[in-house]
């Protein structure tokens, strides 16, 4: 048993990319998000008291497993590599029961009079957060946090870095609403992204990832999620999947201000995405009695 241990141990640190291929420990700059889910803490204590935490435990694995395998089959489709290449793993994750913690180690040097530094990084977070919060949906979890670039180490242990504290500080002051958005530094690591693609007028295929909201706050489009593939049956199925979860939850909801608020935010978005050309208003979701009206 202590020989696979340290077999186990080995493996994990050979993949581990923050430690170098000497084996030391190494802070890197790194693209990171804090995900917190939504009311999770009453969902676990509210499944306790009904004698129903194993099946909601089943559940939420069952979430992120989907999530793991859909963005497996995603990147096997839409960049034709496997999830995990070579010794390293593109990042790491770190779960602790409402809180996902993601960071994702940039390489500061490229090949080509075409590199960006971070571009590909930064899509791979952003397609990453897209799958795990569409996933996460599927399932009735909806969730909120924050990016941020900066300084981070992570290991089976241990948490480190300026950039979680950010990220973390983002979600819980700024966030407010069931969307990931970007800190300062990850703007600031945008603009950079941006002028990139400016300056080789090469198309920016990364403004799909964004919208903004109407406090000026970026924040990570899930949706997009499903419009990969070209069956549009398969998308008007999960647009709709998408409405019903959305419904549910202001029917739950509805006489909670606190988390009402929330559920109104998601299903603006909802219907603002199904404005956007080509047009699903069929699936919008009504919301005239959730206008103000008088007596």
């Amino acid at each position: 048993m202590l020989f696979l241990k340290n077999e186990l141990d080995n493996a994990n640190k050979k993949r581990n990319p923050y430690i170098n291929s000497e084996g030391q420990r190494e802070l890197r700059k790194s693209i990171i998000a804090f995900i917190d889910i939504l009311g999770f803490k009453d969902i676990v204590r509210k499944a306790k008291n009904e004698d129903k935490s194993q099946e909601v435990f089943l559940n939420f694995h069952q979430a992120l497993y989907s999530w793991h395998k859909r963005e497996e089959e995603f990147y096997n489709t839409e960049f034709n590599m496997p999830f995990i290449g070579g010794k390293k793993d593109r990042y790491k994750t770190r779960i602790f029961t409402d809180c996902i913690l993601i960071g994702c180690p940039i390489n500061e040097s490229g090949r080509s009079c075409n590199f960006i530094e971070g571009r590909n990084e930064f899509v791979n977070m952003l397609s990453t957060i897209y799958l795990l919060q569409m996933e996460m949906v599927n399932q009735g979890y909806f969730v909120r946090g924050a990016i941020a670039v900066d300084e981070l180490y992570m290991d089976e242990v241990i948490i480190y870095g300026n950039g979680a504290i950010e990220a973390y500080e983002a979600e819980t002051k700024q966030a407010k609403y069931p969307r990931i958005i970007l800190t300062q530094s990850a703007n600031s690591f945008l603009e950079g992204v941006n002028k990139g693609f400016e300056d080789q007028r090469r198309d920016n295929f990364i403004s799909k990832f964004f919208y903004k909201d109407c406090d000026g706050q970026l924040f990570v489009s899930y949706l997009e999620s499903i419009k990969i593939g070209e069956n549009d049956f398969e998308f008007v199925a999960e647009l709709e999947k998408h409405k019903e979860i959305i419904e549910s939850k202001l029917a739950e909801h509805q006489g909670n201000a606190h988390f009402l608020e929330k559920y109104l935010w998601v299903a603006k978005y909802h219907n603002d995405f199904c404005n956007q050309p080509p047009r699903y208003i069929d699936y919008r979701i009504d919301l005239t009695e959730y206008q103000m009206r008088p007596i």
